[in-house]
């Protein structure tokens, strides 16, 4: 899981730098970029959620902000 998180932060830098830079269109990048964020925010939460306490606020957290990103990226690519 942890080659996933670093897999997933990697893709989500590179693509940012490619919409940043103008070498790949904003509107292929941006999607690809949010996807690769989302899913790293799912994988944060994973180990969050088996805690008590304060980690369960986290979890909640991480996973709804998550479950935000991947509404903003459906909206911009059907809606949008």
């Amino acid at each position: 899981m942890k080659i996933m998180k670093i897999l997933l932060s990697v893709i989500t830098i590179i693509f940012a730098g490619l919409g940043l830079f103008k070498v790949l269109s904003f509107d292929i990048s941006n999607p690809v970029m949010f996807t690769s964020l989302a899913t790293f925010l799912l994988l944060q939460s994973i180990p969050y959620k088996n805690t008590v306490g304060k980690r369960k606020s986290e979890f909640i957290l991480t996973f709804i902000a998550a479950l935000f990103v991947y509404a903003v990226v459906i909206y911009n690519i059907f809606l949008g």
